[in-house]
This record gives structure tokens, C-alpha cells and sequence, in this order.
């Protein structure tokens, strides 16, 4: 080996505490000698991707990086070498002579390449011309006026992108406009209900007498539609043969119509992309066993819900995901557990959901969902055989025919807002109420007072100390 060969020789940290170890010929770099050198050294900075030559004035023997992941240390000539910046940070480089005599200590900065900040401003300058996008020691900086929300979160996605998984994206940019959104959702729901019943209902055969009675056989309203249901019957009894056999029959003329109307108007405000959520309802309990024999109970929500996350685009824009739901509780599908002393029904949820993104401008309305459901059920009972002989028949049967009608319509309107100076903006709805004094109340009927002098005594009426009533 000849002895220019001996200057290409650049042990890293363990090469030369290795080589020191065992005498090699190039010769470490001592660790008391290394205290002689200078303790501020040269500042040298690079860019990631990049190098640098650096020249000193005698030959180097061998040469130290702190950090090899930070900066690369290469021999360029018998007196100088080549600095490659890896990844941002500070690190240290230290150059020995052949004696182990430190000549050389460098501290060596390296910063992003300006390269993806030329590449992120040249996308901001597109979009968002106020923005400004310089390196840092440890990843980029961005600062200005973006156009919008998104684009700004566009560019900090493209910042992180070219900064790498390590790199440090300082985000200083400022959003014009408001950033609040408030979502206003209609929700009507109409449901139609129609019964029609017409026959001959046999009831029993039994052996009671031979008097005759006609009479009226009413049912009990129906409760949740407020329709009164009635249903015209004649009771006859016949004698067949030698004994007495009653025949109890009813005609059925029964018609009915139920109409079902709910609204529902949630309103929410959040800010641009954070989620938020309501409900109007409320929760039923679900016994649940565990391993052990113990029985938990678990809650489920059921109502009106909304969820939904806004996000502010430029002009005035609105990308929308909404998840409206309705939901109610229903025996069809319910479910009965059984135990040792009870039993407990658990019933099913009728659930009506959608789940959509969309876009639209501050004040613009959609409908988000238009459900109609049509539902028939028809139902005939009567005596077999006889109801089966043509015209006759018909005095031996009963038919039943229902028809249910379902329409749901959620109509959505997102608006930009801004907080309320002044409280006497806002509106609620008892306001212009008063409660009525024992005279209205008694003799006139009223449910809010008239009395003028009463409604400016109220309206007067100041808040104290929280917790406390001004009397």
C-alpha cells in the first residue's frame, strides 16, 4: 500500500477508537489532543442534497462526524475534504493530521434545500400569491395571507410532503373571512295511514238462547293520530234444527284515515373542519350478560341526530359532509330475553339516515334526502267454503285493507357567521310572553297576559348575582 493511499483512509467514530485500539498506521484522533482544538471552529452550512468543499492548510490524516445522518464527510484531496449535507440539524467535523494533532474544527449546519421551498412557492404563488415559504434548520416556514382554507391546507400537505417525515412545518399563514358555519336543517316527516274494513265477521257459535240484539260495537281511539274508529255491527242469533244454536255475527264497516306530521329544525354552529353533532331524543337501555353471569346495562340513542363537518373554500364556498338520522322506537323486530324470575323486551330502532358530502355557497339550500315509502296489506278471514261461493260468498268473509304512506324530506342550509356585539339581536321565543294574572287566566282564558303595565313590569325585570332572582 502506498502512502498516498493512506490520506483516502476516513475512519468514522468507532474506525478510529478501533485503529487507536490497536496501533494502525493511520493513527486515531486522541481524546485528550481533540481538547487542544478550537472550541468555537468554522461555521459551515449546507443544503440537504447538497456539499461543499472545504480546504485546509496542511494534509488531513483522518477525519470525524459527530452525526453522520446530519453530514457526510468525505476526502476530497491530501488537504481538503467534501461536507454532504443529509438531513437538517447541527453536527460537528474534525479533521486530524498524521500525528493525531487536531487541524480542523467545523461546525456544520444543514438546512432544507431551498429547492422545495422554490417548488411550495411556485404552488402558493398560483393560488395564494401572499404567501411567503422559506427553509429552516429543521424543516420550512410558511408565513402570509392564504386565499382560503383549503388552500392553505393544501399547501401546508405539500410542505410536509417535500419536508419528509422528520421535517418541521411552521405554519403561520392567516385565513380571510369568518370560519365559523352554522348548518340549519328541516327536517318534516308526513305519514298517512288508511284503513278500510268491510264484511261479515262470524265470531262464535254457542248454545245462549233465542233472543235477538242489535247493537253498536265501538272501538277505542287510536291515541297517536286522535281518529275516532268505529265499527257498525248487528248481533243475531238463529234456532237451527231442534236446539238452540247461537251464531254471533258482525258487519264490519269501518273507515279510517290517520295523519302523522313531525319537524324537527336543528340548528349548529361550529368552526371550518371541526365536526360537531346533536341530538333530540334520547336513550333506551340494553341489559347485556357477561361471562361472569352479571347483567350491564348499555345505552342506545335514538331521535332526531345531525352530524356534520364544514370546511370554508374560497369565494364564499361550503364542502359539506352531513349525516342526518331519524330514528324511532318500534315493536316490529323487538327482541324478548327470558330470565329465571321475568322476561324483558327489548325493542328494534326504525332508522332513516343518510350520510353525503356536497358543496354549496353561504345561504344556499339542498334536499339531502326525499324518502316515500308505500306500504299495502291486504287481509281476508271468513268460513272456509262458504266464503268461496260466488256473491254469497261475501256474507261469510270479512275483508281488512290498510295502506301506509311515508314521506321524509331534510332540506340542509349552511351559512357563514360571525359572533353578535349586541345581545339585543337575539331572539327568544318567550320573549313576548308574560304569564297571565288569575282573572285572565280563570274567566278569559288566556294563556299570556295583555296587560300593558304588566308586560313593561316584566320586561324591566334585571338579572342579579348568578344564582340569584331580582324581585
Amino acid at each position: 500500500m502506498s502512502s498516498s493511499d493512506q490520506y483516502w483512509k476516513v475512519p468514522l467514530v468507532l474506525g478510529a477508537l478501533f485503529q487507536l485500539a490497536l496501533g494502525g498506521p493511520w493513527g486515531g484522533v486522541a481524546v485528550a489532543r481533540s481538547l487542544q482544538a478550537e472550541t468555537s471552529g468554522t461555521q459551515v452550512t449546507v443544503q440537504t442534497g447538497s456539499g461543499q468543499i472545504v480546504r485546509l492548510k496542511q494534509d488531513v490524516s483522518s477525519l470525524f462526524s459527530a452525526d453522520p445522518k446530519v453530514a457526510e464527510v468525505r476526502p476530497a484531496s491530501p488537504s481538503s475534504f467534501f461536507v454532504f449535507g443529509v438531513g437538517a440539524g447541527n453536527t460537528t467535523i474534525e479533521a486530524a493530521s498524521a500525528t493525531g494533532e487536531v487541524i480542523g474544527r467545523y461546525v456544520v449546519r444543514v438546512v432544507p434545500s431551498s429547492y422545495r421551498a422554490s417548488v411550495l412557492q411556485q404552488g402558493a404563488a398560483m393560488g395564494s400569491p401572499g404567501v411567503r415559504v422559506e427553509p429552516t434548520p429543521d424543516g420550512l416556514s410558511i408565513e402570509g395571507r392564504a386565499s382560503d382554507p383549503q388552500a392553505a391546507q393544501k399547501l401546508v400537505d405539500h410542505a410536509r410532503s417535500l419536508a419528509g417525515k422528520e421535517g418541521y412545518i411552521a405554519d403561520y399563514m392567516t385565513v380571510p373571512g369568518s370560519l365559523q358555519v352554522n348548518l340549519r336543517v328541516r327536517v318534516v316527516e308526513m305519514e298517512r295511514t288508511l284503513v278500510r274494513e268491510l264484511g261479515v265477521e262470524w265470531k262464535n257459535v254457542n248454545a245462549l238462547g233465542t233472543s235477538a240484539v242489535v247493537g253498536v260495537a265501538t272501538q277505542s281511539p287510536l291515541a297517536a293520530l286522535s281518529n275516532l274508529q268505529s265499527s257498525v255491527g248487528w248481533l243475531s242469533r238463529f234456532n237451527v234444527g231442534s236446539q238452540r244454536v247461537t251464531l254471533e255475527t258482525v258487519v264490519d264497516a269501518l273507515a279510517q284515515d290517520g295523519l302523522v306530521h313531525s319537524l324537527a329544525e336543528p340548528n349548529l354552529t361550529t368552526l371550518s373542519g371541526q365536526p360537531a353533532s346533536f341530538l333530540v331524543g334520547g336513550e333506551y337501555p340494553i341489559p347485556v350478560s357477561n361471562y361472569g353471569g352479571t347483567t350491564t346495562v348499555q345505552f342506545k340513542q335514538y331521535g332526531i341526530s345531525l352530524g356534520f363537518v364544514p370546511t370554508v373554500l374560497a369565494e364564499g364556498r361550503i364542502n359539506l359532509h352531513v349525516r342526518p338520522e331519524v330514528s324511532a322506537l318500534s315493536s316490529d323486530g323487538a327482541v324478548t330475553l327470558s330470565t329465571s324470575s321475568n322476561s324483558v323486551q327489548i325493542p328494534a330502532i326504525h332508522v332513516r339516515r343518510a350520510d353525503t358530502t356536497v358543496e354549496l355557497g353561504s345561504g344556499q339550500s339542498f334536499v339531502i334526502a326525499g324518502l316515500l315509502s308505500d306500504t299495502s296489506k291486504l287481509t281476508t278471514t271468513g268460513l272456509p267454503w262458504l266464503g268461496d261461493i260466488p256473491i254469497l260468498g261475501a256474507l261469510f268473509k270479512s275483508n281488512s285493507f290498510q295502506k301506509d304512506e311515508t314521506e321524509l324530506v331534510i332540506i340542509v342550509t349552511p351559512y357563514l357567521v360571525k359572533p353578535v356585539d349586541n345581545i339585543h339581536d337575539l331572539h327568544t321565543p318567550d320573549e313576548d310572553w308574560v304569564p297571565p294574572g288569575d282573572m285572565e287566566r280563570i274567566f278569559l282564558m288566556r294563556q299570556s297576559s295583555t296587560d300593558v303595565r304588566k308586560r313593561r313590569a316584566w320586561q324591566k325585570l334585571d338579572a342579579g348575582d348568578a344564582g340569584f332572582m331580582v324581585e
